[in-house]
């Protein structure tokens, strides 16, 4: 254990290494062009971090405690009947006409409720990681990257929470924050790496090679796709806590990295069709020397597919976390 520990700690301060190192690259060169440029970019990053990390932090504190899953057999009954209770006044629930005091407590009612949850909840998860994935691959910055990733779980978690009527107790989402955490630095690695290669090995043509700038749009992308598989095991995760019941262990609650690979695959799939589609279309029209005239390659892959993208969101009246912020297009 403390062997793990120490391997944590290590990797911990290497990861937080490149995203100050990442920081400081970001302010260099926004005082290379202008010093009260750099003042406002990080102040407006300052105002991003509150408004869209912070606030939403003390939300999900605020929201009413749900019951976590229990390791103990004998309770599952009685922990099934009390959650079905709590859905009776579930928002989404009354809206989808689905009459919780109507069902039985037992445990068909209760997988007919946790399946209409999960259908939201994967419209939910669909949204924040096609969006995350477009927007890390475009902002070319380790430290924005950050930001954004940091901002869109926050997010994420408290739209879940939300969804399945309210967060765990705060002793276990202490536990979800340190096992994220944990996750973001170790977990998924050879997963998420065999579907990327699996994802682009179509880009690796001799005629595609031949676009200006493709090794840096490829990796680009590959680093957007890898946040979008973290994004994806962050989501996962807190569902796992709202709706399981019955655990033998804390591992149970984590999904392997394959198959977090293969969900966040099946999520973006639609946008990463769309991009190698627009990457042979400037190959094929030889329209390729485009690429040298525009400041940020990926951007310009990536352009025709934000409106695919925008088709993701779950809600068209919902005050989400990508409803406030225009930027992402850009």
């Amino acid at each position: 254990m403390k062997t793990i520990k120490k391997f944590i700690i290590f990797f911990s301060v290497i990861f937080l290494y490149f995203i100050f190192r990442e920081m400081i690259f970001l302010w260099t060169s926004l005082e290379s062009v202008n010093i009260f440029l750099a003042y406002s970019v990080f102040t407006a990053i300052l105002l991003f971090l509150f408004y869209f990390a912070i606030l939403p932090i003390v939300k999900i504190v605020r929201l009413p405690s749900n019951l976590g899953p229990t390791k103990v057999q004998s309770e599952v009954e009685t922990l099934r009947e009390k959650r079905i209770e709590q859905f009776a006044k579930n928002p989404f629930l009354v809206k989808s006409k689905i009459d919780v005091l109507s069902l039985q407590k037992n445990d068909e009612s209760y997988q007919i409720i946790i399946s209409t949850l999960d259908k939201e909840s994967y419209a939910i998860r669909k949204s924040y990681v096609n969006r995350l994935f477009y927007s890390t691959s475009v902002s070319q910055n380790g430290f924005i990257d950050s930001v954004m990733i940091l901002s869109a779980s926050v997010n994420l978690v408290k739209e879940i929470f939300v969804l399945y009527n309210g967060r765990v107790s705060t002793i276990e989402l202490l536990i979800i924050a340190k096992k994220v955490y944990y996750s973001i630095i170790i977990g998924g690695t050879e997963g998420v790496e065999y579907v990327t290669n699996e994802i682009f090995s179509k880009l690796a043509t001799e005629t595609i090679k031949s676009i200006p700038f493709i090794d840096k749009i490829v990796t680009s992308l590959v680093d957007g796709f890898v946040n979008a598989a973290l994004l994806t095991r962050v989501s996962l995760i807190t569902e796992n806590y709202c709706k399981t019941l019955y655990i033998e262990k804390d591992r149970d609650l984590y999904p392997s990295s394959i198959f977090i690979a293969t969900t966040a695959k099946d999520l973006t799939s639609e946008v990463i069709k769309q991009v190698n589609s627009n990457i042979l279309q400037i190959a094929k029209d030889k329209s390729g020397d485009i690429l040298k005239r525009v400041f940020n390659p990926v951007a310009y892959v990536l352009d025709k597919s934000y409106s695919t993208i925008m088709d993701f969101s779950f809600s068209k009246s919902s005050n989400t976390f990508f409803d406030k912020i225009s930027f992402w297009k850009r």
